[in-house]
């Protein structure tokens, strides 16, 4: 699910710069090459999103394993849903400062455009049944932008950090509760 976000968002932006700058070069927006990740290098005449944090917004759980799941009148067992939020640090690295600078302000402008992706926009999101990320900027203060370059141990390259909200990992795998059909359970309403 993760890789189908990621996926999407490096697709619309290649959309967008294709369209916006109208270069010839099939891929702005790639993804860092894996063979060597220590220190991270950065593909000049790209950006590069980049994953720095996955964590789960506890605000919208539902702690009631039970509420509201019946299956064949059996109420069953599930577990809460789990949202999440993506940290993606988007590294915009080119031989001129200048068109380094300028890729990232077309990246600002698209995500201030498209803030909201869902099926209807992007018809990968159905796939995983996602029904909405919602993209918005993130600004760290100086100290905390240091610690996420020094943990990448590499040099500060021009680059923006956005948060993608509302992904939701569900329980597919329930474990259904021992007992009766709903249907068959009776009251005994008599006073003794």
């Amino acid at each position: 699910m993760v890789d189908v976000v990621l996926n999407v968002l490096k697709d619309k932006l290649n959309e967008h710069f294709k369209k916006v700058v109208g270069t010839t070069e099939s891929n702005i927006i790639e993804f860092i090459s894996t063979n060597n990740n220590d220190p991270v290098s950065f593909t000049n005449d790209k950006i590069t999103p980049f994953l720095i944090n996955i964590s789960e917004d506890r605000k919208f759980r539902n702690a009631d394993q039970y509420s509201g799941i019946v299956r064949n009148g059996i109420r069953t067992q599930t577990n809460p849903e789990i949202r999440i939020e993506l940290l993606i640090l988007f590294v915009s690295k080119f031989n001129k400062y200048d068109q380094a600078l300028k890729f990232l302000s077309h990246l600002i402008k698209f995500f201030q455009v498209n803030r909201i992706f869902d099926p209807l926009n992007s018809p990968q999101l159905s796939d995983e049944n996602i029904e909405k990320l919602i993209v918005e900027l993130i600004s760290l203060p100086l100290e905390e932008q240091n610690q996420v370059w020094h943990s990448l141990n590499t040099s500060y390259l021009p680059s923006v950090l956005y948060r993608v909200r509302l992904l939701s990992f569900i329980d597919d795998q329930s474990i259904e509760f021992v007992g009766e059909p709903l249907s068959n359970i009776t009251l005994d309403t008599s006073q003794k």
